[in-house]
């Protein structure tokens, strides 16, 4: 069914903000993708609503809003702001060790303040775990107060919703590149397996903070069909992690509207789509 929903996607990466409206009356269609440059740390700057900055933020997207009849507004949230782990999923069926185990990992934050969202992975003996402060999430909240839905999604669920919106059956890894960290997200046969992220100085030290991370989590060094990359200088990721894949995995840069399997009038754009694909994502039903 096509949608009738108009939704309004974001993302920030480093200096800007990336936005994707969608054709409310056309299944995996664009009505327009677009950016807008600032000259400070956009996702720092909605963290911490930086009362001199965050307001420019709030007026520019609050003008999405307003000249594009926006009906739901969708945010990617910051991977440094979140924990992600992997649970029994015995843990998630009993109320209790649900809350024990939430007070263990988010010690000293009051239960109030905890969102947790939890999601099915293919081993079904497990659940994964994302868990946000709400107070810290309050800046996505409040970029258009005037919108009746306000969502945000990690990574990861980009990456499901986009293996969803091909009805993928491969085994592939979808890394999320950031200014100083990059998500890993793992599918087997289209079925979402685990998610993990690494932080970083600078770029070239991913391959030592990949081999670490390798050592705890197995389905990373895994046989992939592709390995498939969006976000900030996913060109940089690819060069200095392309050695550390499998041999006969295949890596590509989501940068054309082909690659991701959706529709737009307009096709060049004067920036790298790939950054924008989040945003892309999140405006599509």
């Amino acid at each position: 069914m096509n949608g009738t929903t108009q939704n309004l996607g974001i993302c920030f990466f480093s200096d800007r903000l990336y936005y994707a409206v969608n054709q409310s009356d056309a299944e995996a269609t664009l009505k327009e993708i677009g950016s807008f440059d600032f000259n400070f740390d956009v996702s720092e700057a909605v963290r911490t609503q930086d009362p001199e900055r965050y307001p420019h933020i709030q007026q520019t997207v609050e003008d999405l809003v307003k000249e594009h009849k926006v009906d739901s507004l969708r945010a990617l949230t910051s991977l440094t702001d979140e924990c992600w782990t992997a649970l029994p999923k015995v843990v998630y069926d009993n109320a209790d060790e649900r809350e024990d185990h939430l007070s263990i990992i988010m010690k000293g934050v009051v239960r109030e303040d905890i969102e947790a969202t939890w999601h099915s992975v293919s081993k079904t003996q497990y659940k994964f775990l994302c868990l946000r402060r709400r107070s810290v999430m309050e800046g996505l909240n409040k970029l258009a107060l005037s919108v009746g839905t306000n969502e945000y999604s990690s990574d990861f669920e980009i990456s499901s919703a986009w293996s969803d919106s091909i009805n993928s059956s491969a085994s592939f890894l979808m890394i999320g590149c950031h200014k100083h960290a990059i998500s890993i997200t793992s599918f087997v046969l289209g079925q979402f397996r685990a998610a993990t992220f690494l932080k970083f100085d600078q770029v070239e030290d991913l391959p030592y903070h990949w081999l670490q991370a390798a050592q705890h989590s197995n389905w990373i060094m895994g046989l992939h069909d592709h390995t498939y990359l969006f976000g900030h200088h996913s060109h940089e990721v690819e060069r200095v992690l392309t050695h550390f894949w499998d041999k006969s995995t295949k890596a590509v840069p989501l940068n054309t509207l082909s690659e991701m399997g959706v529709f737009a009038e307009e096709t060049t754009y004067g920036f790298d789509l790939a950054e924008a694909f989040p945003a892309i994502m999140l405006s599509l039903d």
